[in-house]
């Protein structure tokens, strides 16, 4: 059983890799893991700043998520995120939509080869009249020191400015646990138009030896793999959990 399980995980990651679809370039996203902490609260940030092409006559552009999460059940997790971006005016940073998540643990950590899970969400873009809904697979196999994350999805957008349409996307993570604080990686975001790959470095500390309360961080900074992605995006990462 958790041969085929593992298999069907490759064949999964392997089939986003070829059926690309038409993205809209923001690929990079955070990376996620397939576990769940019970009756958990999370306070969250998420930055995103993109260098595009000054060649396209494109500007930088900046991304913030602001999300609150509860694990009210065993292996759900729910998220809620208002989203704000910077305008290309004022070039302050005005509210622009929200986001809801639902991540659900599928099996047991260690119960097979590969750690699976589920990630759902609902996107709403209230300043374009935009919405996204995806659907990810969260898949993990630890290799003694080194885990492996993979979270291929399948994506469908549709409104005023976009396109009625599906489209694949794969993010992936390859990580040294050097220590809890220090977690040095590589990843790869990949979409249509935008190809990412660049390091990552991740760590959790406990706060007053707390077991419940805990902040995370990640911070990675990612470089173009071909002429249409931006040319750099960094992504910085900052949870609270209690």
């Amino acid at each position: 059983m958790s041969r085929f399980i593992g298999f069907v995980s490759l064949m999964l990651a392997g089939w986003v890799l070829v059926a690309q679809a038409h993205a809209d370039g923001a690929v990079v996203s955070k990376i996620y893991h397939p576990y769940v902490n019970p009756l958990e609260w999370e306070l969250e940030s998420q930055t995103f700043a993109r260098e595009r092409d000054v060649l396209t006559g494109e500007t930088d552009d900046v991304l913030q998520k602001v999300g609150l999460a509860y694990s009210a059940f065993e292996a759900v997790k729910t998220e809620v995120y208002l989203i704000a971006s910077d305008d290309p005016v004022s070039d302050d940073l005005d509210w622009i939509g929200f986001e809801f998540e639902a991540l659900v643990q599928l099996t047991e950590q260690g119960e097979y080869s590969f750690d699976y899970g589920v990630l759902l969400e609902l996107e709403r873009d209230w300043q374009a009249n935009n919405n996204e809904v995806s659907i990810k697979a969260l898949i993990e196999r630890e290799f003694g020191k080194m885990s492996l994350t993979l979270n291929p999805g399948v994506v469908y957008e549709w409104g005023d400015t976009r396109q009625n349409e599906f489209e694949t996307r794969l993010n992936g993570l390859l990580r040294y646990r050097f220590h809890r604080h220090l977690e040095p990686g590589v990843e790869v975001h990949l979409g249509q138009n935008a190809k990412m790959i660049g390091p990552s470095m991740g760590g959790q500390f406990r706060l007053s030896g707390d077991r419940a309360r805990a902040v995370s961080y990640n911070f990675g900074a990612f470089f173009p793999l071909d002429e249409d992605s931006a040319e750099h995006t960094f992504r910085l990462q900052v949870e609270y959990e209690f």
